[in-house]
């Protein structure tokens, strides 16, 4: 599939939430297509339900961004904020990225080839970036580097990794990130994983 897959928006609207976030449409394999759509509504739930604060009233909002919908593969960005009219609402970035013509969903350490050494490679690749894009307010003494589970996305054919906020500094910083080219690490990529799709050059 080397075309884009449709996308509607669909709208949750309750009395505390007001949340858009995407769904697979016109596909010829419904089933499949029921399958993505149930995964990214149990993604989407999650999310929400991680923006709430304790067990306080607090309004939820929140959107997606759509990143890469080319070659089978779909990753795209919920974007949320949970007000419990506290000093600072909670702020959150989630990420799914999966293959449209299996609907698995991909993790970070699935997107290498075994015993490869990924965690040691795009660390070191995060740190170089990291001091080329941060001077001020990012802690490194705070950076240990990228885990099996690390948030990403796919732009593209580019890999994109991103922290929290407030995992490697004040709330001023955001939402770190930095971008994984993609020649560096072309070594290491599975083939066969959405990273490998989306970069048809690799080996």
């Amino acid at each position: 599939m080397l075309f884009p897959v449709n996308i509607s928006t669909v709208k949750i609207m309750t009395p505390m939430i007001n949340f858009y976030y995407p769904m697979v449409t016109g596909m010829s394999n419904f089933l499949l297509q029921q399958k993505i759509n149930c995964k990214i509504f149990n993604f989407t739930k999650k999310f929400i339900l991680d923006l709430k604060y304790l067990d306080m009233p607090t309004y939820i909002t929140g959107s997606y961004e759509i990143k890469t919908n080319e070659r089978g593969v779909l990753s795209f960005i919920l974007s949320g904020l949970g007000d419990f009219k506290g000093a600072h609402p909670v702020n959150s970035v989630k990420s799914l990225n999966l293959n449209i013509e299996t609907g698995k969903v991909y993790k970070f350490n699935e997107l290498f080839k075994k015993d490869s050494d990924y965690i040691k490679i795009i660390s070191m690749i995060g740190e170089r970036e990291f001091k080329k894009q941060y001077t001020d307010l990012l802690n490194y003494e705070k950076y240990k580097g990228v885990k099996p589970n690390q948030d990403y996305f796919l732009c593209g054919s580019n890999l994109m990794i991103y922290f929290q906020q407030y995992e490697l500094g004040p709330r001023p910083l955001g939402f770190p990130y930095f971008s994984v080219p993609s020649y560096e690490i072309e070594n290491i990529i599975d083939e066969k994983s959405i990273l490998g799709i989306v970069n048809p050059a690799i080996p």
